[in-house]
């Protein structure tokens, strides 16, 4: 089962391109609920606006739902993004490097963000064990704050998987004869 949950072979596929993996798909499934997430957040937003300017009565705890809300969706975005190295890179000083170099400079850095990530997960969990512990909860609408942590925490160990395999296609990919590492 592990071998079908990254393999994409026998899936025909533009040159140059690789077929999504079931991982990929689920990636890509998670940044699709943090934009729902997100327009939710947005539409509670323009509510309380709107019944604060028009009736005088904003959305209770909007601030808080809106921090909740843009939390979760910020963090499901981060799996898919690895994956697809679309994360902001500068790369000034690397830009006329050979592509062998950037390539190993590519797989350098997703195994630094499997650590990070890896290590704020291990953080983030505990954090939220901490929270929940202390009964820690919302000032206005009395949440509980380690709820804040359900999508986040599954979504961090996700990037670190992430960031492990997009090192891992990095590795596996030979640089073209363009000079681009494809």
């Amino acid at each position: 089962m592990a071998n079908k949950l990254f393999d994409t072979s026998g899936v025909e596929m533009a040159a140059g391109t690789r077929p999504p993996s079931l991982f990929d798909r689920f990636c890509g499934l998670l940044a699709v609920a943090g934009g729902v997430i997100l327009l939710i957040a947005a539409i509670v937003t323009v509510v309380s606006v709107l019944g604060r300017y028009f009736f005088n009565l904003p959305v209770p705890g909007d601030i808080e739902l809106v921090g909740l809300l843009m939390a979760a969706a910020i963090a499901l975005f981060f799996p898919y993004c690895q994956l697809n190295k679309g994360n902001v890179i500068v790369d000034v000083f690397t830009e006329n490097a050979p592509a062998a170099m950037r390539r190993w400079l590519d797989i350098v850095a997703g195994l630094l963000v499997a650590l990070v990530a890896g290590v704020l997960t291990w953080r983030l969990a505990l954090g939220g064990i901490d929270l929940r512990q202390a009964g820690d909860e919302t000032m206005v609408l009395r949440l509980p704050t380690w709820i804040g942590f359900i999508a986040v925490v599954p979504s961090f160990a996700l990037l670190t998987l992430a960031s492990l395999i997009a090192a891992w296609r990095d590795f596996r990919n030979p640089v073209t004869s363009q000079g681009d590492a494809s």
